[in-house]
């Protein structure tokens, strides 16, 4: 596989290794912006989110006082974004990760993510599920389409209520219209 950065026309600048990161130059107002970017609702996801999110996993032990801080400080997270923010403390507090494919859900590239659902759709975990719904505001369209996918598959989530909330929730707001018919389409099967 090669990569942008492999290209020797990229390697003339000052020979920079962009996959180095300088974690001694992160300081706590730089890891309180990533937590933050990652609090937001989720109807406000964005490529920060995933860039963020994978960012805060790097940095690992380093992020963990700044974790707890923001938790203590916040008693209103949305209930999906809640899980995401247990993995994370799980793995810089004990460095395990219980849910080995959330770093891929929520990778910034989002073939990786639609890829991940998928996967998990065709394999019948339905372990991931709390880190799956949120995705359905994913700012891609093939994001959103695995997801959709992912419940369709999987028709008996449709009756959870938090599964049931989200979809209601991403119907008004979907603006393909392939994708908002086939969440309609799920709803008149429940």
């Amino acid at each position: 596989m090669s990569y942008l950065r492999d290209n020797k026309l990229w390697e003339e600048e000052d020979n920079i290794n962009w996959d180095v990161i300088e974690i001694s130059k992160v300081d706590d107002k730089i890891i309180r912006i990533l937590i933050d970017n990652l609090k937001l609702d989720t109807s406000d996801l964005s490529e920060n989110f995933f860039i963020s999110f994978e960012s805060l996993l790097k940095l690992g032990k380093r992020i963990g006082p700044e974790l707890d801080l923001f938790i203590e400080e916040n008693n209103e997270i949305h209930n999906c974004k809640v899980e995401t923010f247990n993995f994370i403390l799980d793995f810089v507090k004990n460095n395990t990760l219980k849910y080995v494919l959330v770093p891929q859900l929520y990778h910034p590239d989002f073939v990786t993510r639609a890829r991940t659902i998928l996967k998990l759709a065709q394999t019948g975990d339905l372990s991931y599920l709390h880190f799956i719904l949120p995705l359905l505001n994913d700012p891609d369209d093939s994001v959103r389409w695995s997801v959709i996918r992912f419940l369709n598959m999987h028709k008996h989530l449709l009756k959870n209520p938090l599964v049931y909330k989200e979809m209601k929730c991403y119907i008004g707001k979907e603006l393909n219209p392939v994708i908002k018919e086939k969440m309609i389409a799920l709803f008149k099967e429940v």
